[in-house]
């Protein structure tokens, strides 16, 4: 099943890397797909790996071999490394912004040739300066482009409620015949509440109010706009607040954050914040008895990945990334007349 979805986008996306040098990451979990994506579109493929808390180098090696060698019709050509010497940064047409080679700064950039791309395998609004050198870049005439991940090939954006629904389960909720709010300033709150609201009994929104436009009124009910908080009666007793603010790494909720921890002790009882994306006090929440899921979180990460819900959405967002890597180097932005690179204004 995994070898034909790996296909079928491939050919969906019309993506070809023949005679191109692909520099990305080989990674455990869903994210194993990403070098065999790129071989599979014709590029010789260097997979940087090492040891993390999801596995050891060998043990990655090993389960995208395995992945690899069950494509008997097909000669892949993917070469493993451990390191990242000057030479083979030098040989790359397209180097991916994958975690292994974050961050793309200039003792890596230094070694790239003239012409070499960076696709950003997310949206240019979600842009993070820690992710790679963007005065080096310039410098050095590097193009990088982020991903439209709405363009319908890549269709990642309506995974974002599926994501919601099973963080909501982890948690130990139940959606059904129960109340959530939505807490939201960025563009994932209408693709979660689009889910979200068919399977709880009530969803109420609180986004900016510029945001109302994009959902369905008909299924939730606005109570915006962020980050005023003023919960109605009806959903005093909401099950969970479901929360995602942009700047990701910005402290959102408690403390000197933009919301008042207070206010949502006095409005809402016995609250819990699923935290979808965006920073919170968790000592200051903690000393006020508000409860939160996952209890720890990085800085600046999700509380909930899309690899969590399987391989699906990783498939298509790495292969959106690819492809965009594809038309930097053709200088295009556009695929089937709908625009695929998400222009980073920095």
């Amino acid at each position: 099943m995994l070898l034909n979805k790996l296909k079928k986008q491939v050919k969906r996306l019309k993506l070809n890397l023949k005679d191109k040098v692909v520099l990305t990451e080989a990674a455990s979990g869903a994210y194993v797909v990403t070098p065999i994506i790129a071989a599979l579109a014709g590029a010789k493929v260097y997979a940087f790996t090492k040891d993390t808390r999801y596995g050891t180098a060998e043990e990655i090696i090993l389960n995208t071999k395995k992945i690899i060698e069950a494509y008997k019709d097909e000669e892949l050509d993917v070469t493993f490394i451990e390191e990242l010497t000057p030479e083979i940064i030098a040989s790359a047409d397209i180097i991916t912004n994958s975690g292994h080679l974050r961050p793309l700064d200039e003792h890596k950039l230094k070694y790239a040739k003239d012409g070499v791309v960076i696709p950003l395998m997310y949206e240019a609004w979600e842009w993070r300066e820690a992710d790679l050198d963007i005065n080096f870049v310039k410098s050095k005439n590097i193009r990088i482009g982020a991903t439209n991940e709405r363009h319908k090939s890549v269709d990642v954006f309506n995974y974002l409620g599926d994501m919601a629904i099973k963080q909501i389960f982890d948690a130990g909720f139940c959606p059904y015949n129960n109340n959530f709010i939505l807490i939201c300033n960025n563009d994932f709150g209408p693709f979660i509440a689009k889910t979200v609201s068919k399977v709880c009994s009530n969803l109420a929104v609180i986004d900016k109010d510029e945001n109302k436009e994009k959902y369905d009124l008909n299924g939730i009910d606005w109570i915006g706009g962020f980050p005023s908080i003023d919960i109605p009666e009806k959903y005093k007793n909401s099950e969970a607040i479901i929360f995602t603010a942009y700047p990701f790494d910005q402290d959102w909720i408690g403390g000197n954050g933009v919301i008042d921890a207070d206010s949502l002790v006095k409005q809402v009882q016995n609250p819990t914040i699923l935290r979808y994306c965006g920073d919170i006090n968790e000592a200051n929440l903690t000393s006020k008895n508000i409860n939160f899921y996952p209890k720890h979180v990085k800085s600046g990460h999700m509380g909930i990945l899309p690899s969590e819900i399987g391989f699906d959405p990783i498939i298509r967002l790495q292969s959106g990334g690819l492809k965009v890597g594809e038309l930097l180097l053709n200088q295009e932005e556009f695929l089937d007349s709908e625009r695929l690179v998400d222009k980073i204004d920095i």
